[in-house]
């Protein structure tokens, strides 16, 4: 489990170190990075023929519903706390019918949206949608992000708004003291550097190959967390008993 663990970890730092090499270089070799003209903007240096614009300029507008006008269907609600920061995915959510509906439930979402928490901006609640919840509805404490395919790939929307500067920079715009949050626009104002749709794509399959890796060994760490709990229930109830062999072992070697 801790070798899992530090495997974990360190594809999470490469993930960390890509995402500011590709974000500042683009899609090349870190040995090619000295090769690529760099121009200064709001949001750092970026290649000399990225350009940076407004998020709100590349994504589509997006839509509010309410539920209660139709009391008994059912759907999916997703809130806040369906979010995990550290795995940056939707890992639950829950089920009501239109009568019963939480009074957040307004926001709907289709697959391959990227929904941004705004409370609390810097936890990071980002997570794309996956397609089992396309069409179902989210909580109005998301920003809803929508990519126009003709400007932006949907994938680097996600990896550009999970970046590091990005969540901090919105998060100068945090309101309130006992219910921090900004507001949609906030995070629509900002910008982000958009490179053409190709190297979009590369960007993102790069990233999206690593985050695939870390989910494999995130599920191989909870397997082998379920394993040590079922042997330690069988040895605890003697339903499996530790051979005699290496009991004896044991204590030779704690007399040694």
């Amino acid at each position: 489990r801790e070798a899992t663990e530090r495997v974990i970890a360190a594809l999470r730092d490469l993930k960390r170190s890509l995402m500011r090499h590709l974000l500042t270089y683009g899609p090349v070799p870190v040995g090619a990075a000295d090769l690529v003209a760099l121009q200064d903007t709001p949001t750092g240096p970026i290649p000399a023929h990225w350009r940076v614009v407004r998020l709100g300029e590349v994504v589509e507008k997006t839509q509010q519903v309410n539920p209660r006008r139709k009391p008994e269907a059912a759907f999916k609600y997703i809130d806040v706390s369906s979010v995990l920061r550290e795995s940056l995915r939707i890992e639950s959510y829950r089920e009501y019918i239109g009568k019963d509906a939480p009074s957040r439930a307004r926001k709907l979402v289709k697959a391959g949206d990227v929904i941004f928490a705004t409370v609390r901006p810097y936890l990071k609640r980002i997570a794309v949608v996956p397609p089992d919840l396309d069409n179902e509805i989210c909580s109005t404490a998301f920003c809803v992000i929508r990519a126009d395919a003709r400007y932006a790939n949907e994938l680097f929307l996600f990896y550009a708004v999970t970046d590091d500067k990005f969540v901090a920079r919105v998060t100068e715009h945090q309101r309130g003291s006992s219910y921090p949050a900004v507001t949609d626009r906030d995070v629509l104002n900002e910008m982000i550097p958009l490179p053409s749709l190709t190297e979009q794509k590369e960007i993102a399959h790069i990233l999206q190959t690593v985050d695939r890796k870390i989910e494999a060994e995130e599920n191989r760490k909870q397997a082998l967390e379920a394993l040590f709990k079922t042997l330690l229930h069988n040895l605890m109830t003697a339903k499996i008993r530790v051979p005699r062999t290496m009991v004896e072992g044991f204590a030779d070697h704690e007399s040694g």
